[in-house]
């Protein structure tokens, strides 16, 4: 039998819910499925969502990732799924993830920065840029430095309109100053 690998991404065709310890609900249903499945057919890799995009990585052999990779082609979670690299694999490089998850980190922020983008648009990677992904995917920790998507949106829009966490931090610490001056000056 042949092995395989394949990389794809698509959009996320649900509405992002708030994040439970670092991972978006719809999200997590799907690893906890991939994980269970993925272990019976022997299909390895890694998976990323960000910015309502998916990218997976998948390698195994080949019936097994295109009978994978047709389901998730036809899930109602998915949509524009574009495949971005499919080849002959001559050895395995996930030998222990059924389906590692990458949790929003610094690293995926790093990539980010260092491509000169604003937000996760797999749907455009070049080859270089989807070889980098999954670099970054195979050298991932799960214990990494896990960010809330929603934190994660709204920080870049704080970085992008100047306001900075340190300066609303102070303006609610001072309004919390005059706010408990005020009640303390009604009580006597």
């Amino acid at each position: 039998m042949s092995l395989i690998r394949l990389a794809y991404a698509s959009e996320a065709t649900f509405n992002e819910k708030p994040a439970e310890q670092g991972v978006e609900p719809n999200v997590a249903r799907i690893l906890m499925t991939s994980r269970k499945n993925n272990a019976k057919t022997h299909i390895v890799g890694g998976l990323y969502y960000g910015d309502g995009c998916f990218f997976q990585y998948l390698e195994g052999e080949e019936d097994a990732v295109r009978e994978l990779y047709d389901r998730i082609a036809n899930d109602e979670r998915h949509r524009n799924v574009t495949t971005l690299v499919e080849e002959p694999l001559s050895a395995r490089t996930f030998t222990n993830w059924s389906m590692k998850y990458v949790p929003l980190s610094s690293d995926v922020q790093k990539f980010l920065g260092r491509n000169g983008m604003k937000s996760f648009q797999p749907l455009s990677f070049t080859r270089p840029l989807c070889e980098d992904m999954i670099q970054l995917i195979r050298d991932s920790s799960e214990q990494g430095r896990v960010v809330n998507h929603q934190d994660l949106a709204s920080s870049r829009s704080k970085a992008s309109s100047g306001v900075s966490g340190v300066g609303i931090g102070l303006v609610v610490a001072a309004l919390a100053i005059v706010g408990a001056l005020v009640y303390a000056s009604t009580t006597f």
